[in-house]
């Protein structure tokens, strides 16, 4: 039986109590004003980047409304500088809020759209003199759209500075986030629900851009007039390609996109690989094994020989190698389809090889099937003499070609591609407009003993 604490004793165990009490008090004291500090400091930084978003398409509107009465191309270059970088301001802005890019998901667009048009009627204007008619058209509206935008987030800012509205945190809107409706929408109580649900309408740019709406309704030229296969047609048709039974291959999974494909697995040598071909046609899209590469024992030249050699097996025989690059004893080889000694990029075939058996590990042709069809004229303006002339005078060159580049807008222009390099053995590769002689790209070479990559 235990005997009772001593007066002693218990005046002890009180007091260290106490003590432990006051320690916790402490620490959960010193913990609310770490939280409160914390809660102060992220919300004067939503605040911040919030006014940062205001001012940046304050300006751009501003830009924009100059833009449309200006007639000189250096007026036009200098405003679309202006509007590019305040988009890229805008966008840095959006993406310091609590989730931005979700509750401001039309406001993001718009100045990534606005930003990229800019750079693009940048260059247009340059080449033309000035404005075509839909740009001049596209440029009006846009300014009436900004300015729109523009006074809605001025009103929501006033909101914010005399306490009417506060921006929410992560928390608050995680929460909001995970009770979406059943269409997608988010239930009201955002701070930008009235700048989202009243987005002014905005035009439909056709440009040579990325954000062009007629890459939406892109078809690829190799599928356009194929018939469509059904899952088993499909199933058969990547069995053959793989010189495998049908049964070998999963049931395999529809998916969509730009290439709708079917995608099935299998096991070879026991290891995972997929395997895809396009709904339209039966083409193979991709094919992928997960297995371990050993010691190299090919040198790079024969591996190309075997992505080579798997390409013209596959009906893909006028391939002309771009360049390569050595991934831990994986080659993977970028080619190209030539047509009349023209070596045409945008339709573009990766190989993958492994260095160790020769075996082709890795293949993926969307590039190929969405551009290659034969192109009615690839006959240059301008000589390859002519358009040397326009080669800086820093470079030597090394070699010329004609090469068919895409644009940013996913369209075509034929070029003179000059390989070139200047006096410390740098190397580029300078692509001349071969309608009009004006210089269209330049490339930065990084060349070593894995391979070359562009920049």
């Amino acid at each position: 039986m235990k005997e009772p604490l001593s007066r002693r004793g218990r005046v002890r165990a009180l007091t260290f109590l106490a003590a432990a009490f006051v320690v916790l008090c402490g620490i959960a004291i010193n913990l609310a004003a770490q939280n409160l500090h914390y809660r102060r400091a992220t919300a004067l930084s939503y605040a911040r980047a919030f006014s940062q978003l205001t001012d940046s398409v304050d300006k751009l509107d501003a830009a924009l409304e100059k833009i449309v009465y200006v007639t000189s191309t250096n007026m036009i270059s200098a405003l679309c500088t202006e509007i590019y970088g305040e988009a890229l301001t805008a966008q840095q802005a959006i993406g310091e809020l609590p989730y931005g890019n979700v509750e401001l998901e039309q406001t993001a667009a718009f100045v990534a759209k606005v930003g990229d048009y800019a750079k693009a009627l940048s260059k247009s204007a340059a080449r033309q003199g000035g404005y075509s008619g839909d740009e001049l058209e596209n440029v009006k509206q846009l300014s009436q759209a900004a300015s729109t935008l523009s006074g809605q987030l001025d009103e929501l800012e006033a909101q914010l500075n005399d306490g009417t509205l506060e921006l929410d945190d992560v928390a608050a809107v995680e929460e909001r986030l995970s009770q979406l409706t059943e269409d997608g929408d988010v239930l009201a109580g955002s701070s930008y629900e009235s700048v989202e649900s009243d987005f002014p309408e905005l035009p439909t740019l056709i440009y040579d851009g990325p954000f062009s709406e007629h890459l939406q309704s892109r078809e690829a030229a190799m599928l356009k007039d194929e018939d469509t296969l059904t899952m088993e047609e499909a199933r058969e048709k990547a069995a053959d390609l793989l010189e495998l039974e049908a049964e070998a291959l999963s049931d395999g999974r529809e998916v969509n996109g730009e290439l709708p494909c079917y995608a099935f697995a299998y096991t070879q040598d026991g290891e995972d690989c997929t395997i895809s071909v396009t709904k339209q046609g039966g083409y193979l899209l991709s094919l992928s094994s997960q297995r371990a590469v050993g010691a190299e024992t090919l040198t790079a030249e024969e591996a190309v020989e075997k992505a080579q050699a798997f390409l013209a097996a596959h009906g893909m025989d006028d391939m002309a190698e771009s360049y390569y690059i050595d991934r831990g004893n994986r080659l993977t080889v970028n080619f190209a389809a030539q047509q009349d000694d023209v070596i045409c990029y945008p339709d573009l075939v990766k190989v993958e090889v492994a260095m160790d058996t020769g075996e082709i590990v890795g293949f993926e042709a969307a590039g190929y099937l969405m551009n290659h069809t034969s192109r009615s004229s690839l006959q240059p303006w301008v000589s390859g003499a002519d358009a040397q002339e326009q080669v800086s005078g820093e470079l030597s060159v090394l070699s010329r070609r004609l090469a068919l580049i895409p644009t940013e807008g996913e369209n075509e222009v034929l070029c003179w591609e000059f390989k070139c390099e200047n006096q410390d053995g740098r190397r580029y590769i300078v692509y001349i407009n071969a309608k009009t002689g004006e210089e269209q790209q330049i490339l930065i070479l990084l060349e070593d003993e894995n391979g070359t990559l562009t920049l």
